[in-house]
C-alpha cells in the first residue's frame, strides 16, 4: 500500500525523494519503493529516514500488517505498548530483526510511560537493543529505567532462588509505578521459574511491605522454530494474548479461570 503520509511529510518539507535517500544513507530507487509500499524499511533504515523527515520511526512498523484493523481482537503491537500498563504475552517470533525491533518499541514506549523495564536477555543480544535504545532514549533514561539481567543468572539457578534476584527490585514493584518485563527463553519447562516469581509479585501483603503487585506487563518470547505445534497451544492457554512478528491477538485457547497470578504456569493450569 503507497504510503501517502511519507509522501505529504517529505513535500511538505520541499525535500526530494533523491535528498531524503542521500541523507538517510540508501538508494534513490529503494526509498521510492518504500514510498510506493513496495518494500518496507529495517528498524535503522526507517530510523534514518525518520530522523532526516522528523517523524516516530516507529509509524512504518504500523502499516506493514496484513489482517483486518476492524476485528475486535486486533493490537496494534506499538499502539498496544502504548497504551497498556499491565497483562501478558506469549511472543513467537520468527525474524530475529522484527524481535529485535519489538523488543526496543516495548522499552522505548515504557520509558515514555514513566515504567521501569526489566530485560532478561543473552548478552550478546542486550549489546544490540542498547545500541538502537540509543537511537530514541538518553544515556540518562536507560540507565535510570532499564534493567539488565543476564539469562545465564537465571538458567544457572534453581526456580525458588530466583525470588532472589528480584527481590532487589521490589520497590520498583509498587503498584503506583508500572513495571514492564521482557525476557526470552530458548527451551520450555513446566514447573519453572515463573511460578515462583509471579507467586512472589502478587502477594497482596508481600514481607510486610503491604503493597500489591498489579501494575506489570510481561511479554516470554520463544524462537517459534522451536516451539512444537502442541506446545503452541498449551501456551496459548496460559497467555491471554499472543503476539508474533506482525500482531498481537487475543489467544483462542486462554483459561481465564483459577488464573492466581500474573505470570501464568502450565504446571498451574493443568494441575
Amino acid at each position: 500500500m503507497k504510503r501517502e503520509w511519507l509522501i505529504r511529510l517529505r513535500k511538505s518539507k520541499q525535500f526530494t525523494q533523491e535528498k531524503v535517500a542521500l541523507d538517510a544513507y540508501i538508494d534513490r530507487a529503494f526509498y521510492s519503493q518504500i514510498e510506493t509500499g513496495k518494500r518496507n524499511p529495517s528498524f535503522d533504515i526507517a530510523h534514518n529516514i525518520a530522523k532526516v523527515l522528523n517523524f516516530d520511526p516507529m509509524i512504518f512498523f504500523q502499516d506493514t500488517l496484513n489482517i483486518d484493523q476492524e476485528s475486535p481482537s486486533y493490537r496494534h503491537i506499538p499502539e498496544y505498548f502504548r497504551s497498556m500498563n499491565r497483562g501478558d504475552i506469549l511472543y513467537l517470533f520468527s525474524n530475529f530483526d522484527k524481535y529485535l525491533e519489538h523488543v526496543v518499541t516495548f522499552l522505548t514506549t515504557g520509558v515514555q510511560k514513566g515504567s521501569y523495564c526489566i530485560v532478561i536477555e543473552q548478552n550478546r543480544n542486550y549489546i544490540q537493543i542498547q545500541q538502537r535504545l540509543e537511537n530514541f532514549l538518553t544515556k540518562s533514561e536507560i540507565k535510570e529505567h532499564i534493567y539488565f539481567i543476564d539469562q545465564e543468572i537465571i538458567l544457572q539457578n534453581e526456580p525458588k532462588d530466583i525470588v532472589g534476584i528480584f527481590h532487589k527490585f521490589q520497590d520498583m514493584f509498587k503498584e503506583e509505578n508500572p513495571v514492564r518485563i521482557w525476557m526470552i527463553e530458548e527451551q520450555y519447562t513446566e514447573n519453572d521459574w515463573i511460578q515462583e516469581l509471579g507467586s512472589y509479585l502478587n502477594l497482596e501483603e508481600n514481607h510486610n511491605l503491604k503493597v500489591t503487585y498489579r501494575n506489570i506487563l510481561f511479554l516470554r518470547a520463544y524462537d517459534a522454530s522451536l516451539i512444537t505445534a502442541g506446545l503452541h497451544i498449551k501456551k496459548m492457554q496460559c497467555y491471554s494474548y499472543l503476539m508474533t512478528d506482525f500482531e498481537i491477538v487475543d489467544s483462542p485457547f486462554y483459561r481465564s479461570c483459577n488464573k492466581s497470578f500474573v505470570f501464568p504456569s502450565l504446571f498451574i493450569q493443568e494441575k
